[in-house]
């Protein structure tokens, strides 16, 4: 069995907006086109809003819960989080291990 963390990091590697970020967010690839800051931090805000919704359905065991989906929701978050903090100047401090420690985007 695959660590969390690593098929969350599997999955922000693979990760491409044009592809994956219309099915997650439901919506239409023309919509994320636009690669303004301001933007990229409303798609993180969603993507963090999304992914802890999906978390609560998964503890609460909602029959929809998805655990592939809920790790395509952190991956593109991890991804988009990780080129608006390289495009801001901002460094994020993950105290990731190959042990497997929670990350900060652990919902």
């Amino acid at each position: 069995m695959r660590c969390r963390n690593q098929a969350i990091a599997d999955a922000a590697a693979h990760y491409d907006r044009g592809r994956d970020l219309p099915k997650i967010l439901g919506a239409t690839a023309e919509e994320f086109a636009d690669v303004s800051i301001k933007d990229q931090r409303n798609r993180v805000g969603r993507l963090l809003r999304l992914a802890r919704n999906s978390a609560r359905s998964g503890r609460a065991g909602h029959w929809s819960f998805d655990p592939k989906r809920h790790v395509a929701i952190l991956g593109a978050l991890r991804a988009e989080q990780a080129e608006l903090d390289a495009r801001t100047g901002r460094a994020r401090h993950e105290s990731a291990s190959p042990s497997c420690a929670r990350t900060a985007i652990s919902t």
